[in-house]
């Protein structure tokens, strides 16, 4: 048996009085977290912090319980909440010390630099906790199930601490059969509505399923990819389709008085635009990534570098449109738990130079060549097909079975 950690999503359909109280919990989530943000910056300018790693242990955080004796209102909410705060500050300092070079600052303040005169502090620098705004989508909370505090009643209401009646929510799918739930997390998205998360704990078989059903797959920034079938996906580039529209309302916001009333308005007409694209964007992948994982035992794929190839101006677009890297995950976790697998090779594997007929590299090959001539078999195939090919046989050299 193997243990597996999954999230379920669901919309929450809160009455009056639940919606409150989220919130409540809402709000007091971001004041614990910026009350600790404002702990940290505090206890940095009294070392003279300029730049560099936060050395964690000479910061002195107080407990969520202490924070809480100066504000009233904190005592309606949650306890459990406020500790999952206090746990996602520390990781938004290990973030920042893991991820972060500690010298490098924001463009933003850069830019201040030359318009305003200002100077440039630790508070600048690329990756250090700042505040929450409570205008910017940041609204969510996470608990934790102890003893039955989050659970689902009736199949269509949950539970969670300090309510007494269970809040409705729609639920489009079940959960697996003897799973344990062990958190949620409640959010508000851009369009006002309630979403739950519910981190859930199960066990499935071991199994080892046939390996004679291979498909490889090259990443293509005009079709998505290109199967070893010979198929294109086809993406439906939801983003080109919107652009205008979006762009539109992008040319009113910069008319806007900065963080006045309209301004706000109109940034909340902007982020639902770009809410529906995501939407469309995970419906089309959790879709196609599910047909592939229900039809193929194994599935190959180029660990090609997506974040390296965001910066070069003519793919940018296109590969931050189409999420090569969400489907990627999504087919790994959906063929895993099925019993399949899911097979990356390396990146630097020529899989567009070799002949996928007789195995000759072509080493003059440009990338505006989308055609494959070999000089040795005399072969004529698209590009992307002939990679799609060799990566299918490379990756079946791979398999754990």
């Amino acid at each position: 048996m193997i243990k597996k950690n999954k999230g379920y999503k669901f919309r929450l359909k809160p009455n009056k009085k639940q919606s409150i109280y989220l919130e409540r919990a809402f709000g007091c989530s971001r004041k614990m977290y910026n009350t600790y943000v404002e702990i940290l910056y505090t206890q940095l300018e009294k070392q003279n912090f300029v730049n560099g790693k936060i050395v964690y242990k000479t910061i002195k955080l107080p407990t969520p319980a202490t924070i809480k004796k100066d504000y009233d209102y904190m005592k309606e909410i949650d306890s459990l909440a406020f500790a999952n705060v206090q746990l996602d500050f520390r990781d938004a300092i290990k973030k920042y010390n893991n991820e972060s070079d500690g010298k490098t600052y924001i463009k933003k303040a850069k830019k201040q630099v030359k318009t305003l005169g200002r100077e440039l502090t630790f508070k600048d620098l690329k990756g250090m906790p700042n505040f929450k705004s409570k205008n910017k989508n940041q609204n969510s909370f996470s608990t934790n199930n102890q003893n039955g505090t989050v659970a689902i009643i009736d199949d269509n209401s949950v539970k969670i601490p300090k309510l007494k009646e269970a809040i409705k929510f729609v639920n489009h799918r079940q959960l697996p059969q003897n799973s344990i739930i062990k958190g949620a997390t409640i959010s508000k998205d851009c369009k006002n509505h309630y979403n739950i998360s519910i981190l859930i704990e199960y066990y499935v078989e071991e199994r080892q399923t046939p390996s004679n059903n291979i498909l490889g797959l090259d990443y293509s920034q005009h079709d998505f990819y290109v199967d070893s079938e010979g198929r294109k996906a086809n993406y439906p580039k939801y983003y080109r389709k919107s652009e205008e529209k979006l762009k539109k309302q992008q040319r009113k916001l910069s008319k806007k008085i900065l963080k006045s009333n309209n301004w706000i308005r109109q940034k909340k007409r902007i982020s639902k635009i770009q809410n529906k694209i995501s939407n469309q964007r995970l419906d089309w992948l959790h879709k196609i990534s599910y047909r592939l994982s229900e039809n193929y035992d194994v599935v190959v794929v180029e660990d090609i570098n997506l974040r390296a190839m965001a910066q070069t101006l003519k793919l940018a677009k296109n590969l931050n449109d189409d999420g090569f890297g969400m489907f990627r995950n999504f087919l790994k976790y959906k063929l895993e738990d099925s019993g399949k697998q899911f097979i990356k090779i390396d990146k630097w594997y020529p899989s567009s130079k070799i002949c996928s007929n007789c195995g000759n590299i072509k080493e003059n090959l440009q990338l505006s060549d989308r055609i494959y001539k070999c000089e040795c078999c005399d072969i004529t195939i698209d590009r992307d097909y002939n990679a799609s090919l060799s990566i299918k046989e490379v990756g079946s050299t791979l398999l754990a079975w």
